[in-house]
């Protein structure tokens, strides 16, 4: 009898995603460009994991959202502080284990 394993696997969306939110693997502009889309398309679906944000978060996360889409505009390179707060962002999109 043939026996399958029960094993987890990432969604093809979520790869991208842990990608970014490694600490070790630089952003770059294409990455960034992807991710402002995939928010903007979640933020507009009305994405159940930003749902349960208060006010404030979801404050935080567009002054985030800007910030790193000001920096596009302008082609400079994120600080460490600006990539940190963009991974936190991303990190609210990941599905909780």
């Amino acid at each position: 009898m043939l026996q399958l394993e029960n094993k987890r696997t990432s969604l093809p969306i979520e790869q991208p995603l842990r990608r970014l939110l490694d600490p070790s693997y630089p952003l770059c502009r294409e990455d960034v460009l992807w991710a402002l889309g995939y928010i903007k398309k979640k933020v507009a679906d009305r994405a159940p994991e930003w749902s349960g944000l208060d006010r404030p978060q979801l404050l935080a996360h567009f002054a985030c959202f800007a910030d790193m889409a000001l920096l596009l505009l302008h082609r400079r390179s994120p600080s460490l502080q600006e990539t940190a707060c963009f991974r936190n962002m991303l990190s609210e999109l990941l599905p909780r284990d």
